[in-house]
């Protein structure tokens, strides 16, 4: 099997299929997995914590996501929403932020 590309689809694919047993190869065009990412991202636990269960003890995490806005725009008008929580206890409510070069470089 072949995967094209080494960001969190592409290696999280790789992982679960080698996983499963299978020859995989990833094809990455960066020198390594994660050279071609320029930003920040988030970690959604409900979806990560199913596959590496408590990744945050071993993750290079940056800290807890408590507060977001969201914008609709148009040429005429804009509304921005915000949400705030407390940290939630239950691990797979919460989302992390993380540099992905930081991620991604980090020996797993």
């Amino acid at each position: 099997m072949i995967i094209v590309g080494g960001g969190i689809a592409g290696c999280t694919a790789e992982y679960m299929l080698a996983k499963e047993g299978l020859e995989v190869v990833l094809i990455e065009r960066g020198n390594s997995v994660g050279a071609k990412n320029i930003s920040g991202g988030r970690i959604y636990a409900h979806s990560i914590e199913k596959i590496f269960p408590n990744f945050k003890d071993q993750a290079p995490i940056e800290r807890v996501i408590t507060s977001e806005k969201l914008s609709f725009i148009t040429q005429e008008q804009n509304v921005t929403l915000e949400y705030k929580s407390k940290a939630s206890d239950d691990k797979f409510e919460r989302s992390y932020s993380v540099l992905r070069v930081k991620f991604d470089e980090h020996p797993h």
